[in-house]
């Protein structure tokens, strides 16, 4: 006979987040499994309000809203900021959807951010990962990655390091001819490139959360059944670089 799943309450998800490090005006990019948790009440919303009342006004609340699973490997999409559903999730696709939360309009990887600098980690809608993109606003502000549930091998955040140091395995592909409709109706044209894998590797990103460990840069605390991490940007970037930058094929496996 199975165990009831764990309760879990918004005290106890504000005092795990605090637990991890994070504190009022922090700005905080979030990879989450609401499942992992046990059961919450008042689901998603209730990790989504624990997170906007540690943070306060002047934090920011960025997650990942990423639609690549049905676009990258078409050469013209149609991106609807509003009413197309995001891959990553229960909590990220319920915090899209909340007022006064703006998504970005990169076609495959955008992201839903609110708060105080809700409009800076927006980026430019051009890349994916490097130069203007949202993970180069948050290494400017030295964001927290907390992980919720889940592991390392989502770290979104590896890929902008991928994308600084060139990695061999990934080329930028355009999508040209592809439409962003914007909240208020209009259409413009997509500006989006994507560092896409090209050699028919994958990522071998979950062995970096023992890396990270060992190095002494992450906060751990389990809240109900989750086993939940974090750990500041510019650690991810100054760790990882110079083993890619040694053997560029350190974060792809065959």
């Amino acid at each position: 006979m199975d165990e009831p799943a764990l309760k879990v309450s918004k005290p106890d998800i504000r005092e795990g987040i605090e637990s991890l490090g994070l504190a009022r005006g922090d700005a905080v990019f979030v990879h989450s499994s609401l499942s992992a948790f046990g059961h919450v009440g008042g689901g998603a919303d209730t990790v989504i309000k624990a997170f906007l009342d540690t943070l306060g006004t002047s934090g920011t609340l960025v997650m990942p809203t990423f639609t690549w699973g049905d676009f990258h490997a078409k050469p013209v999409v149609e991106f609807d900021i509003t009413n197309t559903p995001c891959e990553t999730g229960r909590i990220p696709e319920t915090f899209r959807t909340r007022e006064g939360v703006l998504r970005s309009v990169h076609v495959c990887h955008s992201v839903s951010a609110f708060g105080g600098r809700a409009s800076d980690v927006l980026g430019d809608g051009v890349s994916s990962f490097g130069p203007g993109s949202t993970f180069d606003e948050l290494l400017k502000l030295n964001a927290w990655i907390v992980f919720l549930g889940v592991t390392f091998q989502c770290c979104t955040a590896l890929h902008a390091v991928e994308e600084f140091v060139g990695v061999h395995y990934r080329k930028h592909r355009d999508y040209k001819g592809s439409t962003v409709i914007l909240p208020n109706g209009s259409r413009i044209p997509s500006e989006s490139i994507e560092f896409l894998r090209q050699d028919g590797s994958s990522n071998d990103f979950a062995k970096m959360g023992a890396i990270f460990d060992e190095k002494g840069v992450l906060h751990k605390v389990r809240i109900g059944a989750a086993e939940c991490v974090s750990v500041r940007i510019r650690d991810v970037f100054r760790i990882t670089q110079p083993l890619l930058e040694q053997d560029s094929g350190f974060l792809s496996r065959d």
